[in-house]
């Protein structure tokens, strides 16, 4: 059987990575969403869930991600 590589194992991949290199989560609605700390991401089954310093909890629909951008290293 082959291994699905689908949107969660590339948002781990970033999430994992050592040293980690901040990135951006973007929205079909145009919305975009920075990752600084791996920390502040959780993955739910159907919902994705980002700290923001200043927002606070955003959350939105895995189907509504249509990009990740990695932005460079500091």
């Amino acid at each position: 059987m082959a291994e699905e590589m689908g949107f969660d194992h590339e948002i781990l991949k970033l999430l994992d990575a050592d040293p980690f290199v901040p990135f951006v989560i973007i929205l079909s609605s145009g919305d975009r969403y920075q990752v600084n700390d791996p920390h502040r991401v959780a993955l739910g089954s159907n919902v994705i869930y980002v700290v923001q310093p200043r927002e606070g909890i955003c959350f939105f629909r895995r189907t509504q991600v249509v990009g990740v951008e990695q932005l460079s290293a500091a």
